[in-house]
């Protein structure tokens, strides 16, 4: 094994990590931002954030399989259990990400361009599904950086993904049962407003 050759692999791979650690944590706070808006201008500025930002995941992602690509075929098998995990969580956070919110955020977008800050915007931007799948992607990590840490046997890496996932959905409930009670709001732009009676 070329230890100089691994030792810049697993730099490569730590910043590809941090990467996208950062850009999850940034699109996260713009997701708040957009769900907390009270104006088209709002949800607009915040968006635009979270598409630049997510446009990290990409080159992040590569880096994380290119260089745990090199270490795998310098030190290990790429029938190692940890390494399995890996991937499957790489995969399952992928799959979230560009997959269930990245198509929530472009039914929100043709909405706001569409009908601006209506009443199904507001619930798109407190969208359950989305923000279960953005939990979800939070913990995988985690789960993904465990697993990668500790190296544990196969059952231990199926339970860490499992316990990821799980912990995701659970860390979304409060978000579903404030969705559930929000009251309507009536006066968003480009809504009829009431009349005032005098």
């Amino acid at each position: 094994m070329n230890s100089y050759g691994y030792s810049i692999a697993l730099f490569c791979h730590l910043v590809s990590l941090v990467a996208a650690g950062a850009a999850a944590a940034l699109s996260g706070y713009a997701a708040r931002r957009v769900r907390a808006a009270t104006s088209p201008g709002e949800v607009t500025r915040w968006g635009a954030m979270i598409e630049k930002v997510v446009r990290i995941f990409a080159p992040a992602t590569l880096g994380l399989l290119a260089s745990g690509a090199y270490m795998t075929q310098s030190a290990w098998s790429w029938s190692t259990p940890w390494i399995v995990a890996g991937l499957v969580g790489l995969a399952m956070i992928v799959m979230l990400g560009a997959g269930l919110e990245a198509s929530r955020g472009r039914t929100l977008e043709n909405e706001l361009q569409s009908h601006g800050l209506s009443e199904r915007a507001r619930r798109l931007m407190r969208d359950p599904l989305a923000w279960t799948a953005r939990a979800m992607e939070w913990m995988l990590m985690l789960g993904v950086m465990f697993v990668m840490a500790t190296k544990p046997p196969a059952w231990g890496c199926a339970a860490s993904l499992v316990i990821a996932s799980l912990a995701g959905v659970v860390a979304a409930v409060p978000i579903w049962r404030r969705s559930a009670s929000h009251p309507p709001t009536p006066n968003s732009p480009g809504q009829a407003q009431p009349a005032v009676i005098r």
